[in-house]
Formats: structure tokens, sequence, C-alpha cells
């Protein structure tokens, strides 16, 4: 990944922040018939407005692979093609967000996650935050990523790495 930063003014008192290009591999590390593995390259911006408004984007490109080694070549047809999240800083205590992902077809098909982050005890003294997301959509996990999914998670995180992590799922026939 290649993050340039930038601080170039746009209006509203938005400034955009950074832009990047990336290579990324995913995979759940399965063995077949449940493996499931991808490779993307990806382009990225990010804008905020002062401290408390965040928004990024990324859109991307499946690297193609031969065909029949391909545990899932439609992959990107349901968990997409291109993401936008947005994050509002509600007080020092409290972050909400939301991204949204669309494989950018006729289809429509992709997700919506909105999340709350509150922190726990003092946020100057303490990065342990209580972590709710709802996830309705495609690809919450990668070997479901063709089943619409409604799934409710609740957690512990410090800073941006989840520590523990509850969470329940109702499945779309």
């Amino acid at each position: 990944m290649y993050v340039y930063p930038t601080d170039f003014h746009l209006p509203g008192g938005w400034r955009w922040r950074y832009a990047g290009v990336g290579i990324v591999h995913q995979s759940n590390g399965q063995t077949l018939p449940l493996s499931r593995s991808w490779n993307r390259v990806y382009l990225m911006g990010g804008a905020e407005l002062g401290d408390q408004f965040q928004i990024t984007g990324r859109i991307w490109k499946r690297i193609s692979e031969d065909a029949a080694k391909d545990d899932n070549p439609d992959i990107a047809d349901y968990i997409g093609r291109a993401e936008i999240t947005g994050r509002w800083n509600l007080n020092r205590d409290n972050t909400l967000g939301v991204t949204v992902r669309n494989n950018l077809r006729d289809s429509g098909r992709g997700s919506v996650k909105l999340e709350w982050l509150k922190a726990i005890g003092d946020p100057t003294k303490s990065n342990l935050r209580f972590h709710t997301q709802l996830f309705h959509g495609y690809g919450d996990t990668l070997v479901d990523y063709n089943r619409k999914r409604t799934v409710l998670s609740i957690g512990l995180m410090p800073r941006q790495f989840l520590i523990f992590f509850i969470h329940t799922r109702r499945q779309k026939s």
C-alpha cells in the first residue's frame, strides 16, 4: 500500500487528507470446499471536516485468477467493487460510523455496516472502546460471501484491534 498525505482545502471547510493505491490478498485460510480468497488492486482517498467528520472511499478491481483454481469467481458481484465509510465523532467518548459497499452493477448487491464505538473510562488515559456493529448484506464472512445476512456484533476494541467479539446472525434464504 502506498499512501500520499495531502492537505488540499475543499468546499465547506473539508480537507482532502490522503490518497493511495494498494494491493490486497484476502483469504479465510481454509482448504476446499471452504477455501475462499481473492486479490485486488485499489485506489483510496480520505477527507475530514475538523476532528468531527471523516469520509473515506475505496474502489477496487479484482485480479483475475485461473478459472480452474478460482474458488469464488463471482465474489466481486456480491461483496462489491467500491465502498464509502463515514465517521462522526459525536464527542470525545462516542463515534458513529457507516460503511456502504456496492458491486457497481445493476443487481446493486453489497452491504451496509453501522457502528458505534463508546470509550470505556477516560479516553485520554484508556484506548479501550465498547464496539457495537450492525451489518446487513453480502460479505460478512468470506465463506458465505454470496449469502445475504444480518449480523449484530458486540465487543471490546483497543485502538483498532478487536479483542473480544460476540455476534448473532440471521440468514436470509
